[in-house]
């Protein structure tokens, strides 16, 4: 982990991983942790692929389980935050010259209550206004009371085992009777212009589904 905020930046070793591994996939999600998934001890090798999804936390620094998938995604294999809040998981060569065609769907648990019915999601009806560099704008939602954070998300391009657009955002804001007033970030330093998800999530930390808005 490195923080280029610093006035030294160094690199700083984070938690270890629940199995050792290369080629994997690091997926922000709305929440602001990170799930990772895939990768494999040896390179393009299916006796050791990871099958583990392992859930880091920013904030307090900790990994902790998340899950597991069904096929081992290697080398050329991707994850990809789509905009309903879960995670598609496809490719791989799990030998040179052969190529991992199932795909697979992450379902985070903040889109589950803790006996694993669906949980209640917040809706976005509309973004009104334009997303322009430290300006506010509107999000009109029938949950606005029950609102505990926002998160623009740069839309992901993995390949080669890497994601290096990958941004999140969280936005300051205030909430009225049905209305989200929010503050765009305030430079491209911080979020580049552009297309972002933007996610709004409950009290119970469950996401929106995503409404695209272009930052400029």
């Amino acid at each position: 982990i490195i923080d280029l905020s610093t006035p030294t930046p160094s690199w700083q070793y984070g938690p270890s991983m629940s199995q050792p591994r290369i080629q994997m996939n690091a997926t922000i999600l709305p929440s602001g942790k990170v799930v990772l998934t895939g990768g494999s001890f040896n390179d393009e090798d299916v006796a050791t692929a990871s099958l583990n999804a392992d859930l880091y936390d920013p904030i307090t620094n900790t990994l902790t389980s998340a899950g597991a998938n069904a096929y081992a995604r290697l080398y050329h294999s991707n994850a990809l935050l789509l905009p309903n809040a879960t995670v598609l998981l496809n490719g791989g060569n799990p030998q040179r010259g052969n190529y991992e065609r199932r795909q697979e769907i992450y379902e985070p648990a903040y889109l589950f209550n803790s006996n694993g019915t669906p949980a209640n999601r917040p809706t976005i009806s509309s973004v009104g206004g334009t997303v322009r560099y430290g300006s506010t704008f509107q999000v009109i939602t029938p949950d606005a009371a029950d609102i505990s954070s926002i998160a623009l998300i740069r839309p992901g391009s993995p390949t080669h085992a890497f994601d290096q657009d990958q941004r999140f955002v969280g936005l300051s804001f205030t909430a009225d009777n049905g209305v989200l007033t929010v503050t765009a970030p305030p430079n491209g330093n911080v979020a580049p212009p552009g297309y972002y998800m933007l996610f709004i999530l409950n009290s119970a930390g469950t996401p929106s589904v995503a409404t695209f808005v272009q930052l400029s």
